[in-house]
């Protein structure tokens, strides 16, 4: 998608230009996020790593990011652009496309082409329909297995990745992906969910022991959450 250009510094001279694949926006005393005119004069710090991770980030991982996106078409071919994710919400508002090899901010992820997605991974929570284009579902589960490859804090990114999995009916993939999120961090304030989907999952693929054993874990975490056991009503 990039060339290695020298870079300047600001996001006219960086987006499509250099090798980079995210940026942190950093905001001077000038800058108005929300003034969509001026976007081509943010001042961007580039980042390294083969996800979106705190490890590369100089200063609090929050904040406006930008980074390498694709936009999948139901034909499965893709076109680049960049995406904005504003952390810790991870919310996307626009991408970035080149118009006459001019840079042009559009507002959501969907176009007459098909659907924005970023190309790399993110460490950090969010939903996981950010990395889901219909047109073709595997191009973001690839983005996400390949970050799971690299990534230091794998929870999120599996998270997201078994979600995916799920939706597109591959049981066992998904299952194992949810495993890494669990394996990781078991105590999460989301791992009452990842065990309800696991238990789901293994109910689904006949693994009836498996899913119980994960009943028992979710109503634990419940209870750690709530100082009381789950009611009946409360139970799935």
């Amino acid at each position: 998608m990039t060339i290695d250009t020298p870079y300047a510094g600001k996001l006219r001279d960086a987006l499509f230009k250099t090798a980079f694949r995210a940026f942190h926006v950093k905001k001077q005393e000038t800058d108005d996020w929300d003034d969509g005119d001026d976007f081509e004069n943010w001042h961007l710090e580039p980042l390294d790593g083969a996800t979106l991770a705190k490890e590369y980030v100089k200063g609090p991982f929050e904040g406006l990011f930008i980074v390498e996106g694709q936009i999948v078409s139901p034909s499965g071919k893709v076109a680049d652009c960049y995406l904005d994710i504003v952390l810790p919400e991870r919310i996307c508002e626009h991408r970035y496309v080149l118009i006459n090899n001019v840079i042009a901010r559009v507002r959501g992820r969907r176009s007459s082409i098909g659907t924005a997605i970023p190309s790399i991974a993110i460490e950090k929570f969010g939903v996981p329909q950010l990395f889901y284009a219909q047109e073709n579902p595997n191009v973001g589960i690839d983005v996400l297995q390949r970050g799971l490859q690299h990534a230091r804090e794998k929870k999120y990114i599996a998270y997201d990745l078994g979600v995916l999995l799920r939706t597109e009916k591959r049981f066992d993939e998904a299952i194992r992906a949810f495993s890494v999120f669990l394996e990781e961090d078991p105590h999460a304030d989301i791992a009452r969910s990842v065990y309800q989907e696991r238990s789901q999952l293994y109910e689904a693929t006949g693994q009836h022991d498996k899913a119980e054993r994960d009943k028992r874990l979710w109503a634990l975490a419940f209870e750690n959450a709530h100082g009381r056991p789950p009611s009946a009503q409360e139970s799935f």
